[in-house]
């Protein structure tokens, strides 16, 4: 290959990254999208299901302390 052409296919070769670059530059938003359309969205799901059931777990909590204190009056009597 002579010094001209190789010149010549460097030139091409600038002038075809240089256009790519270009097209590829478009301005990015500086906001993340919503975490639902990101690969984390399903975790997020489950934090917010965990917290909807969360009041009718301490429910049941409660009243099982209740009936083993019911219990344990009964029995101590």
């Amino acid at each position: 290959m002579t010094k001209k052409s190789r010149n010549s296919s460097l030139l091409s070769l600038a002038l075809v990254a240089s256009l790519l670059a270009a097209c590829g530059s478009e301005q990015q938003s500086s906001e993340p999208p919503p975490v639902a359309d990101t690969a984390f969205g399903d975790m997020a799901g489950a934090i917010d299901k965990a917290h909807a059931v969360e009041g009718q777990v301490q429910e049941h909590k409660d009243a099982i302390d209740h009936a083993l204190d019911r219990n344990e009056n009964q029995t101590a009597q």
